[in-house]
C-alpha cells in the first residue's frame, strides 16, 4: 500500500507508539488525525507538531466513538486509513483486597473495546474507498501473558484474536481493506511502563515505526519484531516457563 497523500486517523495519538507512527505518516505526505481523551494535550501535541489535526475522544466510551466516527465522516470522508494504538497498561495484584471491580476492567475498555469500536464505527467509510487499511497494535504479550500485568496481558491476546477474524471476514467479503496486526515487543520511550533497563531489552520507537511502515507498504497480516519473536515461538512450546519467569520481575 503506497503510504503518501492519504487521511489517516491514528487513535491514541498523542504519545508514545501512536505519536510516532503519526509524526512518520505526517512527513511522508499524508493528512493524519490524532486522537485523543484530553484537548488540552491535543492542542500541545498539534501545536508542537504543525500539520497534525486533533480529534478530542475517548475510544472506551461508545457514544464517543459515534461521535467521532460523524465528524470524520462529515469533515474527512477521504480517510483510507485507521491506526488503532490507544492503550493503557498497569501492573496490579488480583489479590489486593482494595482494588475495585471497575478499575481492573480499564484496560478492556481502552485496550480492547476501543479497538473493536473504532473499527467498527470506520468499516463503512473505509469500504467506499479504492483501498485502505486497518491497523492493529497488540504486543508480544498476546502470546504469553504477563503476571504482572494480568488484564493487559488478557486483551492484547483479545486485540490478537479479533484482528485475525476481521481479517478472514473482510477477505470474504470481497472488500478492498488491508488488516495488519503490529506486535510490538517492550518498547522504549513510551507511557506504557519505564525503560527500566533490566533484563529484557526494549526496543527503540524508531526500529518500531519502521518495522511498522515497511510493514503497512507491503500489506503485512502481522509485523513481529524483535523480542516479540521469541514470545511468539515462546507461548506455542513453553508458556509456563516463559509466565514464570516473567512473575519474577
Amino acid at each position: 500500500m503506497k503510504l503518501y497523500n492519504r487521511t489517516i486517523v491514528v487513535t491514541g495519538g498523542t504519545s508514545g507508539i501512536g505519536l510516532a507512527f503519526a509524526l512518520k505518516l505526517l512527513n511522508r505526505g499524508n493528512k493524519v488525525i490524532v486522537i485523543g481523551r484530553n484537548q488540552a494535550t491535543l492542542n500541545q501535541v498539534t501545536s508542537k507538531h504543525k500539520g497534525l489535526i486533533g480529534l478530542q475522544g475517548d475510544v472506551s466510551n461508545a457514544d464517543s466513538v459515534r461521535e467521532m466516527a460523524a465528524v470524520i465522516r462529515d469533515r474527512f470522508p477521504e480517510v483510507s486509513i485507521l491506526f488503532n494504538s490507544a492503550g493503557i497498561m498497569r501492573a496490579f495484584e488480583l489479590t489486593d483486597d482494595n482494588l475495585h471491580l471497575e478499575r481492573t476492567t480499564a484496560e478492556v475498555g481502552t485496550n480492547l473495546n476501543g479497538t473493536i469500536w473504532m473499527t467498527e464505527a470506520l468499516l463503512p467509510q473505509l469500504a467506499r474507498q479504492n483501498e485502505a487499511m486497518i491497523v492493529t497494535v497488540s504486543s508480544g504479550l498476546s502470546y504469553v501473558t504477563s503476571p504482572l500485568h494480568p488484564v493487559y496481558s488478557a486483551t492484547k491476546a483479545g486485540v490478537h484474536m479479533f484482528t485475525d477474524a476481521l481479517r478472514v471476514q473482510l477477505k470474504k467479503s470481497g472488500k478492498s481493506i488491508h488488516v495488519m496486526e503490529l506486535v510490538p515487543p517492550l518498547v522504549a520511550e513510551t507511557n506504557l511502563i519505564p525503560d527500566s533497563g533490566g533484563p529484557i531489552p526494549s526496543m527503540s520507537l524508531d526500529t518500531l515505526v519502521k518495522h511498522g511502515i515497511q510493514g503497512m507498504e507491503r500489506n503485512k497480516k502481522r509485523v513481529v519484531p524483535g523480542l516479540s519473536k521469541v514470545l511468539r515461538f515462546g507461548g506455542k512450546y513453553f508458556p509456563d516457563a516463559l509466565a514464570n519467569a516473567m512473575a519474577r520481575g
